[in-house]
């Protein structure tokens, strides 16, 4: 793989502009049946990596950006999500 493009959360829809964009792989939070199936007919590499587990890095880290930068407090509860 020499070209991976990424959307966190349930961005499994946005795999064809992955497509156009001519990357090698794309990794998203979620996964569905159409995606799938354009995964396998357009050869895309697709990685179905968790919605939540995708999604609370960066939410984290934006919570902790504005907190330095707006003198705010910033709690982040991360709730473990199973599926």
């Amino acid at each position: 793989l020499k070209t991976i493009a990424w959307c966190t959360g349930g961005a499994q829809s946005m795999i064809e502009k992955a497509v156009d964009l001519g990357v090698d792989a794309y990794i998203s939070g979620e996964i569905s049946e159409p995606t799938v199936h354009i995964a396998r007919e357009t050869g895309v590499v697709y990685f179905s990596a968790g919605h939540h587990a995708t999604e609370r890095y960066g939410v984290k880290a934006l919570g902790e950006h504005l907190a330095s930068q707006f003198d705010i407090e910033f709690v982040f509860a991360d709730i473990d999500n199973p599926v």
